[in-house]
């Protein structure tokens, strides 16, 4: 199924200085790296905003874009908001607030809440997650971010809707708790295609160390990259459930919006497909550790077969146990 991403492709370079904020910034090995084709690329004649096709505009359109369209207005109130969500949004990223004006635009567009989207509010609202997913300091500010969003679009009935209170703060946690990361990132593209090139040893740590720097620079200008360039919300996907051993991988393997589920190992009829809500360092932690993260920002605790294994582990954190080690080593 397809979610709500980016709107047109970069190169791995113009990613790069614009993650980094530096325009100087070169990729260690420049041949790799081909320049995206600009002349597919299709602009609103309203707000000039481009998009990566004549097709992808007209979608667009038909879509979502004509009651969000900007209109070449500046400063829009839209940009007001982009920056009151990164102000208080960490990492700052604005897939998030976009995904939000889409389904507005959404909505607007067809004059009804799409069947999908009420499933994923009924996720939500059953659970009674959305409090509890969002601190109270942070719930305030949203108070400003819809009082926003109503100033501009507030005039619909079924926006007016969605922008309710308690709705929109379902909203937010919904985004929160099943958007998934579209993994299209051309700049991650690059590095797997720079790890492949046949390197002696030297030159493989010489192209590690210059990576690691762009990454690093990356973080401090635009807090953790994790390799994607937008967000969606995927039906079937977001009803996978949790497991420390997962039996399926989500992936980008067309380097688009559609997302695929790849399974890592062999996978009997009848058995139950889950996924991994935690990087792949979090799941060599320890029970405790993973247990912890779960409950905190997914409000579970997890009973998956690893889970289960290792009952009789010790309550401890990883970073603790790594403590302990320390202690030990210096005994």
């Amino acid at each position: 199924s397809s979610g709500i991403n980016a709107e047109y492709g970069e190169s791995p370079l113009e990613m790069l200085k614009r993650l980094t904020k530096e325009e100087n910034v070169d990729l260690p090995v420049p041949d790799l790296a081909p320049s995206v084709v600009s002349s597919s690329f299709r602009f609103c004649p309203e707000c000039h905003i481009p998009f990566c096709s004549e097709e992808c505009l007209k979608a667009a359109v038909e879509r979502y874009h004509t009651p969000v369209c900007t209109k070449g207005e500046r400063p829009h109130p839209l940009e007001k908001l982009d920056e009151l969500w990164r102000n208080m949004h960490y990492p700052p990223e604005t897939t998030s607030l976009v995904m939000i004006v889409k389904i507005i635009g959404l909505i607007m567009t067809s004059g009804k809440i799409p069947e999908a989207f009420e499933s994923f509010y009924q996720q939500i609202e059953e659970g009674g997650n959305c409090h509890k997913v969002l601190n109270q300091e942070f719930i305030s500010k949203l108070d400003l971010l819809r009082d926003g969003l109503l100033q501009i679009f507030g005039g619909h009935p079924l926006v007016q809707q969605i922008l309710a209170r308690e709705s929109f703060i379902s909203l937010i946690a919904l985004i929160g708790m099943n958007g998934q990361g579209v993994g299209t990132s051309s700049f991650a593209d690059y590095c797997k295609r720079a790890h492949a090139i046949p390197l002696t040893k030297d030159e493989k740590d010489e192209l590690e160390q210059r990576l690691d720097v762009l990454y690093d620079k990356i973080y401090e200008e635009s807090g953790t990259f994790t390799d994607v360039e937008g967000t969606g919300l995927y039906e079937v996907q977001s009803k996978l459930n949790h497991s420390c051993e997962p039996n399926v991988q989500v992936k980008f393997v067309s380097s688009n919006d559609e997302v695929s589920l790849v399974a890592l190992r062999d996978i009997a009829a009848g058995e139950e497909l889950s996924i991994s809500y935690l990087s792949c360092c979090q799941l060599e932690s320890s029970r405790h550790s993973r247990r912890k993260f779960l409950l905190e920002n997914y409000l579970f605790e997890c009973g998956c077969a690893k889970c289960k294994a290792q009952i009789d582990d010790p309550d401890v954190t990883s970073e603790e146990e790594d403590e302990e080690d320390s202690e030990n080593e210096m005994c």
